[in-house]
């Protein structure tokens, strides 16, 4: 019993695996995508089959937008392009790391910023200064209060 189960595991893992490095024939695309996805056309054929599948998913979430969210979106793709390498490569470490998190650490760090964010703009950058003006062990001791208080109850109310 336990060799059928490994083995139908293996087989639908190496058949997601398969599914995932197939490539996306230009052809296959809709009008609308071929348009969207036209600065690729000339090099299409030799981008990877996860960047095939990544751009038409991305064409389609785009095609789905109303005119203001797509606004947005162009709006922080350049905020993005005007990013140093360095800081974009942090950028993509923060939301790999953000990623690997346990969902109660992800919904905590949620909360917090939704709590930040409704704070007003004096108290923000004051606390952002406070915190650009902490040593990376003084960062570390207010994440581990913090995660403390979120454990422990203190019985104020």
């Amino acid at each position: 019993m336990k060799v059928r189960a490994f083995m139908v595991i293996t087989v639908l893992l190496f058949a997601g695996i398969a599914a995932a490095e197939d490539t996306v024939a230009w052809d296959s695309l809709n009008a609308e995508q071929q348009r969207v996805l036209s600065s690729f056309a000339d090099d299409w054929g030799q981008l990877s089959a996860e960047r095939q599948q990544h751009l038409s998913l991305g064409a389609d979430r785009w095609l789905g937008m109303s005119r203001s969210e797509r606004r947005l979106a162009q709006q922080r793709f350049q905020r993005w392009r005007g990013l140093s390498t360095a800081d974009r490569q942090r950028i993509r470490q923060n939301y790999l790391h953000f990623q690997s998190l346990p969902a109660a650490e992800k919904q905590r760090i949620r909360d917090n910023f939704l709590h930040f964010r409704q704070l007003r703009q004096d108290r923000r950058q004051l606390l952002r200064d406070r915190f650009r003006e902490m040593t990376p062990e003084q960062r570390q001791r207010l994440r581990d209060r913090r995660t403390d208080q979120r454990v422990r109850p203190t019985g104020r109310t």
